[in-house]
C-alpha cells in the first residue's frame, strides 16, 4: 500500500501551500467533498513506533496477540484521507494561514494490532467568523459496517498570518476548579520522532523557515503530538492505565506548543468524566476546553 498510505510530502505541502498563497479563502461548494479509503491495516510495529514517540510506553501495547494499540494511533491512520481534503486543488486552503483548531474522537471499541479499517473523511460545513474561516471534518474508521472511532477535526484559517497564531475566536466560559495533575517536557527532537512515527512531514515542525513563513519564531511541535502525551496521563490517571477504557477525547488546541518546553496538565470533575487544559511555562493554554470520558 506504500505510497497510498505515506500521503503528501512536506515539500509537497510546501508547494500547495504557496500555490494558495493568494488564496481568496475556502470555496464553500466543496462542503459534502468525501475522501474513502484506502483499507489500512494496524500492524502492531508501526503502532508501537507511534506510542514511543509519543512517550507512551504502555506494557499492553507489547503483548502478543491482538494487542491493544495507542488510541491516538486513530490520527495516524485518518490522517491521509484528512490530508486529502485539506489539500484537494479546489477547497483553496492555505496551510500556511491553517492552524488545527479542535479535535474530538470517539472510539466505540478499542484499536487493536491487526484490525483493518477503512478511514474515511468529509467536509461538513466552512464557516466564516471575525478572523478567518472554519473548516469542519467529519473523521471516521470503519471495520465492515462497523464504526470503531469517529469524531471531528476543525482547522481554522486565518484572514493574516499572526505570530503564534490563534485557532479562532475565544468563547467565555465560566472555569472551573483546576487541579495541577503533572508535568511533562516535549524533548528538542519531538518533532522528528513524530514525523517518523505519524508520517506527517509537514516542514512547519522541523524546518525553521518553513515556521517563520507560518508567523512562528521557530517550530513548532505537532499538535496531535501533544494530545497524544496528554492522553497518556489522562489515561494513567484515570483510565487505571488501560486505553481501553478511553470513550472519547476532544479538545480546543489554543496556543502552539515547542520542542524543549515544558507542559503543565491541569484537570477538574469528578468520576469517569474530566475536565482538562494544558499550560506552557507562561501559565498560557496550549489545550483547552479538552473533555476526557472514560468507560
Amino acid at each position: 500500500m506504500g505510497a497510498a498510505r505515506r500521503g503528501a510530502s512536506g515539500w509537497r505541502k510546501l508547494g500547495i501551500a504557496l500555490r494558495n498563497a493568494f488564496s481568496q479563502g475556502l470555496v464553500e461548494s466543496q462542503v459534502g467533498l468525501e475522501v474513502v479509503g484506502p483499507i489500512f491495516e494496524v500492524h502492531q510495529g508501526e503502532a508501537l513506533a507511534y506510542a514511543l514517540a509519543t512517550d507512551d510506553g504502555n506494557p499492553v501495547y507489547f503483548e502478543k496477540s491482538g494487542a491493544l494499540v495507542s488510541p491516538l494511533f486513530a490520527s495516524r491512520i485518518l490522517k491521509d484521507v484528512l490530508e486529502m481534503l485539506i489539500l484537494h486543488p479546489r477547497l483553496g486552503m492555505n496551510v500556511l494561514k491553517m492552524v488545527h483548531a479542535e479535535q474530538t474522537l470517539v472510539f466505540h471499541e478499542p484499536l487493536r494490532a491487526g484490525m483493518e479499517l477503512l478511514p474515511t473523511a468529509r467536509i461538513e460545513a466552512i464557516r466564516s467568523v471575525s478572523s478567518g474561516q472554519l473548516a469542519d471534518f467529519s473523521v471516521a474508521l470503519r471495520q465492515g459496517d462497523k464504526v470503531v472511532v469517529d469524531g471531528m477535526a476543525t482547522m481554522f484559517v486565518r484572514k493574516a498570518a499572526k505570530k503564534g497564531g490563534k485557532g479562532g475566536e475565544k468563547a467565555l466560559v465560566e472555569q472551573p476548579a483546576w487541579q495541577e495533575l503533572t508535568t511533562f517536557a516535549l524533548a528538542p527532537d519531538q518533532p522528528r520522532r513524530y514525523a517518523l512515527a505519524s508520517q506527517d512531514y509537514n516542514p512547519i515542525h522541523t524546518k525553521k523557515w518553513v515556521a517563520k513563513l507560518a508567523g512562528f519564531p521557530r517550530p513548532v511541535a505537532h499538535g496531535l503530538c501533544v494530545m497524544a502525551m496528554t492522553t497518556t496521563r489522562l489515561v494513567e490517571a484515570f483510565g487505571n492505565k488501560d486505553p481501553s477504557r478511553l470513550a472519547s477525547i476532544k479538545l480546543r488546541f489554543s496556543k502552539p506548543a515547542f520542542p524543549g518546553q515544558e507542559l503543565t496538565l491541569k484537570v477538574a470533575g469528578e468520576g469517569n468524566t474530566r475536565q482538562f487544559m494544558l499550560e506552557n511555562h507562561k501559565g498560557q493554554p496550549v489545550l483547552s476546553n479538552g473533555e476526557v470520558v472514560f468507560r
